[in-house]
């Protein structure tokens, strides 16, 4: 049993520092992709935010530019309820025939249109970004206007994660002295706790002004000042824990 015991912690030892180092690769690609995000599709999402926002009817022949209108008849509905709640609407009617046309959220529109009903659809760059069928109207996933909300959004919340699972796992790995373990284990969650919260805000105020049709603008003013706190306590800590 000795002999065993011997062994055994060793191995232990080799495990953590294994599951340490996975914990620390993947918070590198989370990082990665929430930078590709925020790097290559917030631009492009701005982009065809502002040139939605700017876009006016169309005169004559539709443009790919310019807003049109179009009839469309309901062939088929699908509704998703649970967690991730939305659905798809099959249409006919368009001259470049039937599509599906998908929604994020179960809006009135999506809950009470049926098969065989008429309804008006709003184009843009060939694409529908508003059905309608005269008592309510929905955006689809299609629509431009938010994206980059969701992009900014979903980019933070990859590289703040990413961050924290590549910081304690530096942390845990850095931690050979076993007089130095206890301190820095409480510093290490401590600001990974800090993060979880301001990444927990961060979500949170995404889905609140997403819901609101809020812009950029406003989740930066928003968020900015909770991130430049929550940097600044914990650099402090950290500055505390190097003297």
């Amino acid at each position: 049993m000795t002999a065993g015991r011997r062994h055994g912690k060793p191995y232990g030892t080799r495990r953590r520092r294994a599951q340490d180092v996975l914990v620390g690769l993947a918070g590198v690609i989370a990082f990665l992709a929430g930078s590709a995000l925020l790097v290559a599709w917030l631009p492009h999402a701005v982009a065809e935010e502002r040139a939605f926002c700017s876009a006016s009817a169309c005169r004559g022949a539709p443009a790919e530019d310019c807003l049109y209108a179009d009839w469309f008849t309901v062939d088929s509905v699908h509704l998703r309820r649970g967690k991730q709640p939305g659905g798809w609407v099959r249409l006919s009617g368009h001259e470049e025939g039937a599509s599906r046309v998908e929604f994020s959220g179960l809006g009135e529109f999506l809950e009470g249109v049926r098969p065989g009903d008429r309804v008006a659809g709003t184009i843009w760059r060939g694409e529908v970004v508003v059905l309608s069928d005269g008592a309510a109207a929905q955006r689809t996933l299609s629509h431009p206007v938010g994206d980059p909300l969701s992009a900014a959004g979903s980019g933070i919340l990859l590289i703040m994660g990413g961050g924290v699972g590549a910081y304690v796992s530096w942390g845990r790995l850095r931690c050979d002295e076993r007089s130095a373990r206890p301190l820095r284990r409480a510093v290490l969650t401590a600001d990974a706790c800090t993060l979880a919260v301001l990444g927990a805000y961060t979500f949170v105020l995404m889905v609140v002004l997403d819901d609101r049709d809020e812009d950029l603008g406003t989740f930066l003013a928003l968020w900015t000042p909770a991130a430049v706190g929550v940097g600044a306590f914990v650099s402090r800590r950290y500055l505390r824990q190097r003297t």
